[in-house]
């Protein structure tokens, strides 16, 4: 893996949203203080991050359409060695202890304003 650098030869930073949904894949509430530890584990790796709440719309492969409540873990970092790892690490501890039938988690480039 390369680092990515802007026009100013610094690393580019990295938002990460990790979306973790309120119910289980099989329609039960998920315990907010779970989720809060997950939160908990996830965050520290990053420096920092901001928790938001929100409507989700999903369609799962069962192919029925679902609204539910999110929440949205948003992560600014870099681009590092460690990074597609964690990634995968976060996703997998998401979808087993949420039991959900699949975790999104998306990241894109931001430039930093001076």
């Amino acid at each position: 893996m390369r680092y990515t650098t802007n026009k100013l030869g610094r690393t580019r930073a990295i938002k990460i949203d990790f979306y973790i949904p309120t119910r289980t894949k099989d329609g039960e509430d998920i315990d907010p203080n779970k989720v809060d530890r997950i939160i908990d584990q996830i965050w520290p790796e990053y420096q920092g991050a901001t928790k938001l709440t929100g409507t989700g719309y999903y369609r799962p492969e069962s192919g029925k359409d679902e609204i539910t409540d999110s929440y949205v873990l948003s992560i600014i970092t870099t681009h590092d060695r460690t990074f597609s790892r964690h990634l995968q690490h976060f996703k997998q501890k998401i979808r087993e202890d949420l039991h959900q039938e699949s975790v999104l988690i998306t990241w894109h480039y931001v430039e930093e304003v001076l």
